[in-house]
């Protein structure tokens, strides 16, 4: 695929923007500890979830760096992470099964779809200054059926707009809220 420099300045916005928002202790870097806030986080803001799912969620958190090659211990600055990540993902290279494993994690009822009320406790950990506004916006992008659910195919959908499109989108511009300079 033929990439303008146009497309590869967007598709890096888009990557700076995931890994600010996953950037959870803002410390400026990517860790592991940032996969496992997350997790911890995601855990700590529903109500009635099982002890099970939350065990769920933990091993998902603590697999995911792994499946994006972060290593134990390392810290990357966040813009030197989101050029490799962008180069990475522009070359073709894609992490298996992650964005399945991100859907399974914010569906904590585990009913095969995610209510606007788990993605507000998904929004509330990676982006605790996005407002309400923009968290509905980006809801509604998503569930393109608008039966007020997002199901895992609109989930898979938009995720591969977001990652590999290089084509600015209305989805891609609000996947993770709205996107950063």
């Amino acid at each position: 695929m033929s990439v303008t420099e146009q497309q590869k300045a967007y598709h890096l916005r888009k990557v700076r923007t995931r890994l600010q928002r996953l950037d959870i202790n803002q410390d400026g870097y990517i860790s592991r500890e940032d996969f496992e806030l997350m997790g911890k986080r995601l855990i700590e803001n529903t109500s009635d979830i099982t002890k099970e799912k939350s065990e769920t969620i933990l091993a998902t958190f603590a697999t995911i760096p792994d499946l994006l090659g972060l290593k134990p211990g390392v810290k990357i600055p966040l813009e030197e992470m989101a050029k490799i990540g962008s180069d990475t993902i522009l070359s073709g290279k894609r992490p298996p099964g992650v964005h399945d494993m991100l859907f399974d994690c914010i569906d904590t009822n585990n009913n095969g779809t995610i209510s606007i009320e788990e993605y507000k406790v998904y929004f509330k950990v990676i982006g605790p200054n996005i407002s309400d506004e923009e968290m509905k916006h980006s809801f509604n992008t998503i569930d393109s059926n608008g039966d007020g659910v997002i199901s895992r195919d609109e989930f898979l959908a938009a995720a591969e707009d977001f990652f590999y499109g290089v084509e600015e989108t209305e989805l891609s511009n609000v996947f993770y809220g709205k996107l950063v300079p």
